[in-house]
């Protein structure tokens, strides 16, 4: 609801709508923000919180300044979750406070540097990127100046009011202002008829509903004991803080191989999403590290299925478990079909958060061992490649951390990737205590061998993994 402006503190903007949390930010705050007793941390505490993601743009010509200016200004009071600050009641429930206003006046420093500044000598250069959402700015600009005619632009939004496809409509809206504040035309943008805060409080509200009540039972039909564990260790360790301790690897997977996974997409000549092949492939690796023939991936999902949120800036994403059952006589096209028919039907129940299916799950299967999954995936096909600003070419930088980030104690592999260029690439985080650096590499060769054999679709699950023990194969 939109509300009367509130007293406020000379230099604070005023508060125009407040909203209960997305399910997604419910989730982000309990596992990263507040701490373990579920109280919360006082202001300057150091928090598990991850830092502000920041995008960096290679900017070589005459970048229009007013017009990047206007633009950022623009899309601040046209994205309303730009403007978001978490807030808790006295009785600890969190809420999202929307200002009227925040600072938007884009930052500018100047570096001498022939080439590309690496990411560090970038992040130097930018405010902090650890904040507190509470009483930090959550989206921010920032312009190095390297040349009379090459910048970089950063670009740095917090994932409490950001997921993967936010930043697909950053990317489209801000090239679409700066390039109308540029030609001096307005910009061609769809209404946005409800605001991120607005969506909250719709999903607040239907959580008990009939909707969701139907999803919550196909999710327990689906999601039906035994779950028995993926057996990757018997003994985790942990360090001194509790943690099980996590490294990160890199992941590649080329155009030819990224063409074949979307052939394998095609079901009854439709095109269904990516994800579907590219577990199967996935599975045929984890039955072949565990035995194990009932796999569960907690995959990420755009959770947008409801009306007017193509183009909200907003953290919507939930997690669908997608269960996979595997025997030995199963051909890799038949997995394929299984894994796109699962795909399918998570898309088609994808709005019951994942925290409310657990809590019913154990309430109805208290007894049941295990997890409900202990691989995660986020595959984000909808990010433009860059900003396409006119008479510039732009270029992304590499901003990934080096490092892993925090995970739950019960994920032992954690896969994030994203299309760029044809390709997919990202990041493998995973457990050290259940996993060796060279394990980790002949499970990404054994994921090259899986791609190829879903996309040829001949072979069976056990010939497959027949391969991957082959001399030769690398093991």
């Amino acid at each position: 609801m939109i509300t009367r402006p509130a007293p406020h503190p000379a230099g604070r903007p005023a508060i125009v709508e407040t909203a209960p949390l997305s399910p997604g930010q419910e989730r982000l705050i309990a596992a990263e923000f507040v701490r373990p007793d579920g109280t919360w941390p006082a202001p300057g505490e150091p928090t598990r919180l991850r830092p502000i993601d920041t995008a960096a743009v290679l900017v070589d010509g005459p970048l229009d300044t007013r017009a990047l200016q206007h633009a950022v200004s623009a899309l601040i009071v046209r994205q309303s979750a730009l403007r978001t600050r978490l807030h808790h009641l006295p009785d600890n429930t969190p809420i999202q406070l929307v200002a009227a206003s925040i600072p938007d006046r884009v930052g500018h420093s100047t570096l001498t540097a022939p080439t590309p500044p690496t990411r560090d000598v970038l992040l130097a250069q930018a405010p902090p990127q650890h904040v507190d959402p509470r009483s930090h700015t959550l989206f921010r600009t920032h312009l190095v100046r390297l040349g009379d005619r090459r910048n970089v632009l950063l670009l740095q939004i917090h994932h409490f009011v950001s997921d993967g496809w936010s930043i697909g409509v950053l990317y489209r809206e801000l090239a679409a202002l700066y390039n109308a504040a540029h030609t001096g035309r307005p910009a061609e943008l769809p209404p946005l008829p409800r605001t991120f805060a607005t969506v909250c409080r719709d999903m607040r509200d239907e959580r008990h509903s009939p909707k969701l009540q139907r999803q919550l039972a196909f999710w327990r039909e689906r999601l039906a004991p035994p779950r028995p564990p993926l057996a990757f260790t018997t003994h985790p360790a942990q360090d001194d803080t509790g943690q099980r301790p996590v490294d990160v690897h890199p992941v590649h997977i080329p155009r030819p191989a990224l063409a074949g996974l979307r052939a394998g997409a095609r079901s009854a000549a439709r095109r269904g999403p990516l994800a579907g092949p590219f577990l199967a492939a996935l599975a045929l690796v984890l039955h072949h590290q565990t035995a194990a023939t009932d796999i569960r991936v907690g995959m990420m999902i755009s959770n947008r299925a409801r009306p007017d949120t193509e183009h909200l800036i907003g953290y919507f994403v939930n997690t669908a478990v997608i269960r996979l059952r595997l025997h030995a006589d199963m051909t890799a096209t038949s997995l394929t079909d299984a894994a796109n028919n699962a795909v399918r039907q998570a898309l088609e129940h994808q709005a019951l958060p994942i925290q409310d299916l657990a809590r019913d799950l154990h309430h109805h299967h208290a007894n049941t061992p295990g997890p409900l999954y202990q691989v995660t995936l986020a595959l984000n096909t909808m990010r433009p490649q860059t900003l396409t600003l006119d008479g510039l070419t732009c270029r992304d930088i590499d901003m990934e951390p080096t490092g892993p980030r925090n995970a739950p104690t019960s994920i032992e592999q954690r896969w994030v990737l994203e299309e760029q260029a044809g390709a997919l690439t990202g990041t493998l985080t995973y457990r050290t205590d259940t996993f060796s650096e060279p394990q980790i590499r002949l499970a990404l060769d054994h994921l090259d061998q899986a791609i190829a054999a879903v996309t040829a679709g001949r072979p069976t699950v056990a010939e497959i993994t027949a391969a991957f023990r082959a001399p030769g194969s690398g093991q």
